[in-house]
């Protein structure tokens, strides 16, 4: 596990006498999330309890969550590794989330105070000067929780941002920067328009537009990826072939009848 030490400093809640697990487990989802580990690496207890100062038993804790949230995946007798990139997960994600997203807002809309619809226009001016990845994350997970929250519904909203947490590990992967801010922007501002309006059937469609539409790159990107990545393990399999060819293993006095055993009865022959 190369990489572990660049994941950064001791969480704040462990240092504040928080849950360690907790506070384990929020570390390496933040590395995930931003690369520092990637996609099939595996993660040994020892290790990450070594790095943190911790014991075993609070981070098998931590990697216990965070298989839950399907975030890193546990194989019997081989521990656990960071979670693949899947297509068939991004689809599944981005289909919820636009059939989810869109009933809290059909359940917010008539609930919406004008102090609601200010803040979500403030976040939407803020969203505008987003310099990096990180802060567009940040200001559109606000926005987006701003128009849902007057729902008052919280077990939808818990599957929202659970759905929304998950994607982003994706949306990193596949960030194409000021491109994908600006045809955001637009729907979002249309999006607010018809809250203000309160059209909530304009409203939905067009954020199930909006959800759909973020995860087409997001899939294009990966299946781009699945594709260099199959080429690539093509190209090294078939140099090793090659190299096997080319030199063959040595026949060992074990294989019965080999070389080694032909040599060998050759030469007792001679002696005779």
């Amino acid at each position: 596990m190369p990489r572990l030490p660049e994941m950064g400093a001791l969480p704040d809640e462990l240092a504040r006498g928080g849950s360690a697990s907790v506070a384990i487990a929020e570390a390496l989802r933040r590395a995930i999330l931003r690369g520092a580990l990637a996609p099939g690496e595996r993660l040994r207890q020892d290790a990450v309890a070594t790095r943190f100062g911790v014991s075993q038993m609070i981070v098998r804790e931590a990697f216990k969550q965070l298989v839950n949230e399907r975030i890193l995946h546990a194989e019997p007798r081989r521990g656990v590794s960071v979670a693949a990139l899947s297509v068939r997960e991004v689809e599944e994600m981005t289909q919820l989330r636009s059939l989810i997203e869109a009933q809290a807002l059909a359940w917010a809309i008539p609930e919406m105070k004008e102090s609601d619809l200010k803040t979500a226009e403030h976040i939407l001016d803020e969203l505008d000067k987003a310099g990096s990845v990180d802060d567009v994350i940040s200001l559109d997970t606000k926005f987006h929780q701003t128009l849902y929250a007057p729902a008052r519904r919280e077990r939808t909203l818990s599957m929202i941002d659970a759905l929304r947490f998950n994607f982003e590990r994706y949306f990193r992967f596949a960030w194409e920067g000021a491109s994908y801010l600006g045809h955001a922007q637009r729907e979002h501002r249309v999006i607010l328009k018809c809250c203000r309006d309160r059209t909530a059937e304009k409203a939905c469609v067009v954020l199930r537009k909006h959800i759909l539409g973020t995860g087409t790159p997001v899939l294009e990107r990966l299946k781009e990826w699945e594709t260099e990545s199959i080429s690539a393990r093509q190209g090294h399999d078939a140099v090793q072939r090659i190299a096997l060819d080319r030199f063959p293993a040595p026949r060992s006095p074990q294989d019965g009848g080999g070389s080694f055993r032909k040599g060998a009865l050759r030469m007792k022959d001679r002696s005779r």
